[in-house]
This record gives structure tokens, sequence and C-alpha cells, in this order.
């Protein structure tokens, strides 16, 4: 029922076209390889394979489609497996229909698209009260700055918009903290920031 429901919805949207609906991790990754979406929407609790190697097999066969987890599962083990592997977006089956719709759109467009239900406060905890020493000493500050963005999960215009330097600049720099990071993109980035604001070396705001 949840399926058809999200079906309908995407099938609604003007330039938004559902090329596949099935009902089992290894349906989803035959689809995929067969359809080659922009974007595949999944949840982590599928019959005969899970979401997360669902994830990493896409990875794998299809490292154009990008894939948005639709799931009721929001504790910290789970988020960080799902972007570990592969997974550009994270939302939780309770998020508003047109907030499902932007998250789409989002990881279609390269962005990544996370919770506020999971994420909210994420570079809070980075920025942590009572710190002896920020996280990833290695980046600037300035650096770190993106990073704080990037776990919140805001695009390239977002973060322009935010702290003023021009699209490309912020570009440059996410460039720059995915190769001191040793990440391979921006949901990788988001996922490391995402562990060390709920470590032991960052006190949680509450």
């Amino acid at each position: 029922m949840f399926r058809d429901g999200l079906v309908s919805l995407l099938r609604a949207r003007r330039g938004t076209r559902v090329v596949a609906a099935v009902g089992t991790g290894r349906e989803a990754v035959l689809a995929a390889v067969k359809h080659q979406p922009h974007v595949a929407v999944a949840d982590l609790r599928m019959p005969d394979g899970d979401g997360t190697w669902v994830n990493e097999t896409l990875r794998e066969r299809t490292p154009a489609v990008r894939v948005l987890v639709l799931t009721s599962a929001e504790d910290d083990r789970a988020v960080q497996a799902a972007l570990a592997a592969g997974a550009h977006g994270y939302l939780l089956e309770t998020a508003e229909p047109a907030v499902v719709l932007a998250a789409v759109t989002a990881v279609a467009d390269g962005a990544t698209a996370l919770s506020d239900d999971v994420f909210a406060g994420s570079s809070r905890r980075l920025q942590g009260r009572g710190r002896t020493a920020r996280p990833f000493p290695e980046l600037t500050d300035r650096e770190f700055e993106i990073l704080e963005q990037l776990a919140d999960g805001r695009s390239t215009e977002d973060i322009a918009l935010r702290l003023g330097p021009s699209p490309k600049t912020v570009r440059n720099l996410v460039s720059s903290v995915l190769l001191t990071l040793g990440a391979r993109d921006r949901t990788a980035a988001a996922a490391a920031a995402h562990r060390a604001g709920r470590g032991g070396s960052v006190r949680p705001d509450q």
C-alpha cells in the first residue's frame, strides 16, 4: 500500500516518470539495471535482500543510479550503514509528500537529501559545547564550515547563500573537503560528519 501511494505521488508530478515498482531487493536491482533510472527510491527492510545490500549492489552495477532511502528505520546504525553503502539520501516514511518530492529532485540533481528527523542539529553537534578540540583538525575553519553544511544536506547554491562565497568557490571547497577526508562524495563526507557529531569527542547539545 505504501509503495502504491508513493508511485501515485511521483506519477502525479509533471516531469517525473516511474519506470518500475517492485517489492523485493533483488527485483529492485534487476529493475535498476534494466531501466537505468535517475533515482531509485528504496526501503531498508525488503524481502530477498535488504536495503544496504541493494545500495551496495547498485553502486557496483549501476553507478549512475542514485539511491534515496525511504524507510521507518531512524537509528544511527541504519543511517550510517545506508550512507556507507552508497545511498545519496535518507528520509523517514513519515516525511510529508512535498518533502519526498523535493528529496527525489535533489538526489536526481546530484545533491544529498537528509531527513530533518534524523540529521537535525548535526552541525550543532559537530560544533558542540565545551569540547576541547573540534573534529577533523586537518580541515581549515572554512572547510569545516562547508562540512557542517554538507552534514545538513545543503546544496552548493544553499551553501553559497548561507556562507557568502560564490557557487564556484563552494564547489572548490567541497572538493578540498572530500580530498582531505578521503571521502568519495558528499554523501560519504556527510556520513563522516554525522558520525563525528555523535562521537565521544564532541558533546551533544542536550
